[in-house]
């Protein structure tokens, strides 16, 4: 037997298995591992390497149970935890990750991987008065960390500290997320700038149009929108917002066609049709308003202001021309009086009234 073969052969595992991972070898470093935890099942430093090997071979819940185990038998082994903890925070499994994160902080307070792992976790569970310090801590170690300064504006405009957060979001470059902030915080008036000077798509465009709605800014909303129309013609979200806008603005044809493509493009959705036969009783179209208010009697979804309306139509058309039947109206009033159940009071009034009128001029028929 020659010296080289038997210096091979009287190497142990962990010897073998510390060589591949040495040279990137991660399969083989795993078979040597999991020889060695087979030979030494309560060897923490197998269990460890073992799972480690498995990380690189992104065998990510094998290696999971590798750490814990590892820390089942040393406790507190801190490569342990911060390995563990960074699977953790990978999976999203933040309550998790924030154990193991802690008690890897605790023995390498100045780590910045640990820190901002544990500092994300605690924002994305919104512990955000917990993420804070974590973070401000990370900006005395670097205070050039994009990433650092985003997940403290995050967590400050969380916690209602907008103003402060202000400069951290600007020192990231998260101008939309700012934005965003702005407009959660009703500053609809600081938001509208930001989205202004980004370059336009779809998502801009509809942020923006939503802002200068809030401000009441209906013209440069319209301009917004067709603008974005061009961008998304078959979007019903822009369809239903543009014909709001023109129904706002009292362009009542034009917005009785932004709702009819609407809900050509959604016929299941009922927001669009519900808007379509306001639109359409306003201009007097009342074949069309009654054909919508009987689909959204197909789609269950009629309420007692449909049957109001549906009241009103019937008798507008017996007010044009006395030849036709009361009966359709008093029956749509009854209808909806009976549906109201006092929810309604200007309405109910109106159409009790009208309900007695038309009963008497019935009555003389």
């Amino acid at each position: 037997m020659t010296a080289l073969l038997f210096l091979l052969l009287a190497q142990s595992p962990m010897d073998v298995g510390m060589k591949a991972l040495d040279a990137n070898q991660w399969a083989e470093a795993e078979q040597a591992f999991e020889k060695a935890v087979t030979a030494e099942p309560s060897d923490y430093a197998a269990h460890f390497h073992l799972a480690l090997a498995r990380t690189f071979l992104n065998k990510d819940e094998p290696a999971m149970a590798g750490f814990r185990k590892t820390l089942e038998l040393k406790p507190g082994l801190y490569e342990a935890q911060i390995n563990l903890g960074l699977l953790y925070h990978r999976y999203r499994k933040f309550p998790e990750a924030i154990e193991q994160l802690k008690g890897a902080a605790a023995q390498k307070p100045d780590d910045v991987r640990t820190l901002f792992h544990l500092g994300d976790a605690y924002r994305e569970t919104k512990q955000f008065a917990a993420a804070e310090p974590i973070f401000r801590r990370l900006l005395e170690i670097d205070p050039k960390l994009e990433a650092v300064h985003q997940g403290l504006a995050q967590a400050l405009a969380a916690n209602g500290k907008l103003d402060e957060a202000v400069p951290h979001f600007e020192k990231s470059n998260s101008w939309l997320e700012l934005a965003q902030a702005y407009e959660d915080a009703g500053q609809w008036e600081k938001a509208i700038p930001i989205y202004e000077r980004v370059t336009p798509d779809l998502a801009i465009l509809t942020r923006l149009a939503g802002a200068y709605l809030r401000q009441k800014q209906f013209d440069k909303a319209e301009g917004v929108v067709t603008q974005a129309l061009k961008l998304a013609p078959n979007d019903y979200d822009l369809r239903l917002t543009y014909g709001r806008l023109l129904r706002d603005k009292r362009q009542f044809q034009p917005a009785a066609t932004q709702f009819a493509a609407a809900v050509n493009l959604k016929p299941q959705e009922t927001a669009a049709l519900n808007e379509l036969a306001g639109m359409l009783i306003s201009l007097e179209d009342y074949d069309r308003a009654l054909l919508a208010l009987d689909r959204l009697k197909a789609l269950n979804a009629e309420i007692p202001g449909h049957l109001f309306f549906r009241a009103l139509i019937h008798d507008k058309r017996h007010q044009a021309d006395h030849r036709l039947s009361p009966k359709p109206a008093i029956e749509a009033y009854r209808a909806f009086l009976a549906a109201a159940e006092g929810k309604y009071p200007d309405e109910e009034f109106k159409a009790r009234q009208r309900a007695r009128i038309l009963e008497k001029e019935a009555a003389r028929r």
